[in-house]
Formats: structure tokens, sequence, C-alpha cells
């Protein structure tokens, strides 16, 4: 894995042949980065390959600037276990557009980009967007499982690439499985069969025994390090796990998602919050910030979410949203409101179903930007 990464850098210093661009989505978290790392791998070790010139080498890139790789604290920590330093990977800022229009792409746990229409295979998790634009040819592998890291590590098992050579793939794959389905856990309701399965798969190519109780100190490690954002600042916390929505009726109208790996109550109690907030708002040109906090108590591994509302530009908007997610019934979020949040003059809920994600809420906050 580290001469193939060192060698992708040096491809997109002096390239000869065509390449094939394999990204991640715009979070960056460990799913996507994983996925993206290890589908390049793949595809640059295997005979299976996507519709590209027989000479195309594949490159992975992570979907954020470079000045962001220190917040991903989960991403780091795996990465780092392999060897798998910042100057072995390739960064979104580090690329021209002018030379990415010369590229393919694999798009990997998304399927919504600027580069759509140059889109070679996609491998996602979540619900087909209608707003997406596919080319019809593309190699479509979209399902409904806990991880994206599953859909990758299939075809590794399926290839049959599970040499010596490739156990820390495998590896930092099951590890992105385990943490994305909060360990299989039953309350988070978020592992499929397949998740299970591959996983299963994984361990018994890894010769990896008493696998519930490694996987268990995977996962805490992984969680521990996710969560260990005590030497990150306000503005750190609010680009560590992003996402930016945009309305197609008006591409000026955006809305910000951030996660966080603590509550959000928790989060607008810290030094400069609220400024931070203001800044990244600015920066990101959005109308309203919809903060999601998760954390996972690691006593019972309990899972504990809640969220924020904040609008700064366009009220209106702001109070669909607001309606739509207390009115919601597929999922029901259960929110009940915290009125000890007093903040920006936001409005703050405690979310009771633990099982919605952002990736539920991500569609009906863009049917009301896109209506």
């Amino acid at each position: 894995m580290l001469n193939f990464l060192k060698q992708s850098r040096n491809l997109l210093t002096c390239p000869i042949q065509p390449i094939c661009i394999v990204i991640g989505n715009e979070s960056c978290d460990l799913d996507s980065a994983v996925s993206a790392v290890s589908l390049a791998y793949f595809y640059q070790k295997s005979k299976e390959k996507p519709k590209t010139p027989p000479e195309c080498n594949f490159v992975p890139i992570l979907n954020i600037c470079q000045r962001d790789y220190p917040i991903k604290t989960e991403v780091n920590y795996l990465f780092g276990k392999y060897g798998i330093t910042d100057e072995l990977l390739t960064f979104r800022d580090e690329v021209s557009d002018d030379f990415l229009k010369s590229c393919r792409f694999c798009l990997v746990d998304h399927h919504v980009s600027p580069w759509s229409d140059k889109t070679v295979a996609i491998y996602d998790h979540r619900p087909l967007d209608k707003t997406a634009l596919i080319p019809e040819e593309c190699d479509l592998h979209m399902h409904m499982v806990g991880s994206c890291a599953t859909l990758i590590a299939d075809l590794f098992i399926q290839n049959e690439v599970i040499h010596e050579e490739a156990r820390n793939v495998l590896e930092m794959l099951r590890g992105a499985i385990v943490l994305d389905t909060v360990n299989f856990s039953k309350e988070a309701a978020r592992a499929t069969s397949k998740d299970i399965e591959i996983c299963s798969k994984l361990e018994e190519i890894l010769e990896i025994g008493n696998a519930v109780n490694n996987r268990k100190v995977l996962f805490d490690d992984l969680v521990r390090a996710r969560s260990d954002v005590s030497s990150l600042t306000a503005a750190q916390l609010l680009r560590k796990d992003n996402k930016i929505l945009a309305s197609n009726k008006d591409g000026n109208m955006k809305i910000a998602i951030p996660g966080f790996p603590m509550p959000v109550k928790e989060f607008i109690t810290k030094g400069n919050a609220e400024k931070a907030i203001r800044e990244f708002a600015m920066e990101n040109k959005c109308a309203v910030v919809l903060l999601m906090g998760m954390f996972v108590n690691p006593d019972d591994n309990a899972v504990h979410r809640d969220i924020g509302l904040i609008n700064f530009n366009n009220g209106t908007t702001c109070e669909f949203i607001k309606q739509k997610l207390e009115t919601l019934t597929e999922p029901n979020l259960s929110l009940e409101q915290l009125s000890c949040c007093n903040f920006m003059n936001g409005s703050f809920y405690k979310q009771g179903n633990i099982r919605a994600t952002r990736k539920h809420i991500l569609p009906v906050v863009k049917s009301i930007l896109d209506h």
C-alpha cells in the first residue's frame, strides 16, 4: 500500500498515461477515506476495472484541503497505524481543476459530483438522488448497506485480492465497517446482513480469533480517536465532518450540515463557538447551519444524538426546515426541544430516534432547498 501511494503521487506530478481519480465525499470520514484509497489500490492491482483505457492508472484523492487533514482524527489514527502519513496522500487542493478536466473519475461514498459527466464507476450506500447526473455507461454499485467499505471489501473478496500484500488494506476496510455500523449495534441499526457477512469473511481471511472481542477493542480505539478533539478549535470542529447542500433552483442558496463527535449542546459552550459559526457560515456562503451531534457512551456503547438549527439570512427557509424536521415521519426523529440551549437565537433538540443519521436528513433538507 505504501509503495502504491508513493507511485500515485508521482503519477500526478508527471502523468504520461491516462489518470482515473478515485475520490470519496467531502466529509472525508473514515468510511469515505478508507474506501477511496482501497478502491484505487484494488483497481491498480487487479484485472477487474471500470471502462477505462487499458493503460489507465488509478489515483486516490482525499476530498478535503490539506489543511483539514489534522481534524480527521480517526482517519489520521487508522492510516497512521499502517504507516500512511499525510506526505503519502493526495488532497483535493493539491490538484488543479485544469488537470482534473483531463481525468476520469470513480466516485466513492457519494454520487452527486461536479465531475459526474466524466464518471466511470460509482460505489455508494445511500439512496439514489434523483437529481444525480450519471452517465449511461457508468459502472454503478449502489446498495443500502451500513458502510461503503462493505462494498469495496466485497470486491476484494469476490476477485480474490486477499494476498498478504493486501492485508493492511483489508484490515483498514474492516475497521471502517466496524466504526460505521457502530460495531453492529442493534440500537443504532446501521448494519445490514451484508455488512455482517463481509466483516465475518474478512475476519476469516485475516485469521482474527475471538472476533467479537476484537471488534470491541477496535471500535473503542476508533471511537476514542474520532472523539479526541481536545486539540481542535471550534472552527476546526465545524470543518471536521461537514456537508454543504446547494439549491438546484438557486445555486447561491446553501445550507451547511456539520457533524460532531460530541453533543451539539456541548459544542456551543466551547470558547469562540459563536464567532467560529459566523465565520464558518460566511466562508461557505450558507444561509442556514444545521448542527448535528453524536456521542457514543464508552461504558455501554449507547448512542446519543442532538441537533441545532441556526439562521443567518433566510428565515423562511430555516423555518421550513425546522417545521419539516419536527413533523418528519420517515423517519420520525422524535425531537425534544432543549430549552437549556440559548445560543444565537437557534433551535436545539435532543433526537430521540438515534437510528436517524445525517444520511436520512440530507434528502429532506435538499428537497426543501430545491422546492
